[in-house]
């Protein structure tokens, strides 16, 4: 709901084609761009796709949906998690007479059924975590047909089944970590593993004693992963190619037990940047090209000050920094050779002497080759609902910073997504008051060319879509709809514009 004193901006819906923001006289940070001009979906190219949930006795947000949206051999993939405690995976090409069950798995513990999750194609076999009867939740793997679907391996034998987390395909390997918990000292420890496809291929790369944190920060540098390690000596940085001799620690980057946390890694154009949390509340930015000697520190910011990584545009890191004291958060960039940062852009905070009104962002998104950085900005309450929420866009200048849409999601039991399809191109959910709640949203980088993309559920009440992900020409999302269940949605992308059609 609106909070009483709340203003409310007025956008104009757009018409025809998206384009880039037209230039002011800025220099703006370039990348190559590779990506076709697309336009803005309407309602005509939007639908459901299947309905596979039956209605729930659940609020939408709450409820079943469909969830761990992936793309594999030109599909799209995804775990359907039903509330009864049935799971499944399922595909779809788009079409409802190509939208077919995968697998289905057994009930095994009523609705506490371990879920079908972490879906991770590599270039031929798609990798999943899934529970049977006999062996808990384990690792699984398939072609893509039913037949092809199997058990890969039972990990921790018997029906306890395994924690597994991280799983990212490097090539035609899966590297993922397992945690194994000792109950006689209360304790547990990580392994690293990785698999190519085959039990006898699936081993394991790496111990890590007692005690050892894994970061939950973890990300694909060219063929390698990168991850973070903390324990009684510091923190350091680590990389594995899923082999024992390609499994190292790059560098420690700060010693003690107190050691930092680190967070927010960031890949782009061949360096990963993250940061870290010290225990003196400064924060760290650092680069890395996946060497020892390529890890090095760009910037302290000091403890009055929250940070916030975007991402990278041109030769340039982009981040928020936000003042505890004043609550104004402010856009830098900061050089990716070295140097010292710049601010670009001051974010209004209407509510910042208020008290309790804390910016942060939440969700950012950039496209393949994009130019722009899409990003949700959320102005905090004493409660856990935000004062506010909006949509941002920014090509790395002052000019080209521009607010998109306000509100989005004001609810603290569901975040509005936002998933960039080309730098003309991006989906968001977005509330209306009166009209339609919360509903999925499309934009062209401009205020004038964001728009509601479909009202699913009608009468004012909200269909909370979720996970957006493009598959070729479609943009695959799930929603709450008059089925009373969260069904799988599409639309198709366009290169040829049509006026769009309102009510």
């Amino acid at each position: 709901m609106w909070r009483e004193g709340m203003g409310l901006f007025l956008l104009a819906f757009g018409m025809g084609c998206g384009g880039p923001l037209p230039d002011e006289g800025e220099e703006s940070a370039t990348r190559e761009v590779s990506s076709a001009l697309l336009c803005l979906p309407d309602e005509a190219s939007t639908q459901r796709v299947r309905t596979i949930f039956p209605p729930t006795e659940y609020p939408p947000r709450l409820a079943s949906f469909p969830e761990s949206l992936e793309e594999f051999r030109g599909q799209l993939y995804f775990a359907a998690n039903f509330d009864d405690g049935r799971r499944a995976l399922w595909k779809s090409d788009g079409t409802e007479a190509g939208t077919v069950l995968v697998k289905e798995f057994p009930v095994t513990e009523a609705h506490m059924t371990p879920s079908v999750r972490e879906l991770t194609a590599s270039p031929s076999l798609l990798f999943f975590q899934a529970a049977d009867a006999e062996h808990g939740s384990e690792l699984w793997v398939s072609d893509g047909t039913s037949g092809g679907t199997r058990l890969l391996k039972d990990l921790t034998p018997g029906v306890e089944g395994s924690s597994l987390s991280q799983l990212t395909a490097l090539e035609s390997r899966l590297v993922f970590f397992r945690n194994v918990y000792d109950p006689a000292s209360s304790s547990s420890r990580g392994e690293l593993w990785t698999s190519d496809g085959t039990e006898a291929g699936t081993v394991p790369v790496r111990d890590f004693p007692e005690g050892a944190e894994v970061s939950n920060a973890a990300g694909r540098l060219g063929g390698a992963l990168l991850f973070f390690v903390r324990d009684a000596s510091g923190t350091a940085l680590w990389s594995t190619d899923g082999t024992v001799g390609g499994t190292a620690r790059l560098t420690r980057l700060d010693a003690g037990p107190d050691s930092a946390y680190a967070s927010e890694l960031r890949i782009s154009g061949g360096l990963a940047f993250f940061s870290l949390a010290e225990p003196t509340g400064d924060t760290e930015v650092w680069r890395t090209d996946g060497t020892a000697a390529g890890t090095v520190r760009l910037k302290t910011y000091g403890p009055t000050r929250g940070v916030r990584l975007l991402d990278v545009l041109g030769s340039y890191l982009y981040l928020t920094t936000t003042s505890y004291s004043t609550q104004y958060m402010v856009l830098n960039r900061l050089p990716v050779a070295g140097g010292d940062s710049t601010s670009i852009f001051t974010f209004p905070n209407p509510y910042a002497s208020q008290g309790e009104a804390f910016p942060y962002v939440t969700d950012v998104s950039v496209a393949p080759q994009g130019t722009k950085i899409f990003f949700s900005f959320y102005i905090g309450s004493s409660g856990p609902a935000p004062r506010d929420t909006q949509l941002w866009v920014t090509d790395g200048t002052a000019s080209g910073t521009t607010l998109l849409r306000r509100p989005l999601s004001l609810s603290d039991e569901y975040g509005s997504p936002v998933h960039a399809v080309s730098d003309e191109l991006v989906f968001f959910s977005a509330f209306e008051q009166e009209s339609a709640g919360i509903e999925p949203w499309v934009s062209n980088g401009t205020p004038g060319g964001t728009r509601r993309l479909e009202d699913v559920r009608s009468g004012g009440d909200s269909s909370y879509p979720r996970e957006f992900l493009r598959v070729g020409d479609r943009v695959f999302f799930s929603a709450f709809d008059e089925t009373q269940a969260n069904q799988l949605w599409s639309t198709t992308l366009r290169d040829a514009c049509v006026a769009p059609v309102r009510e």
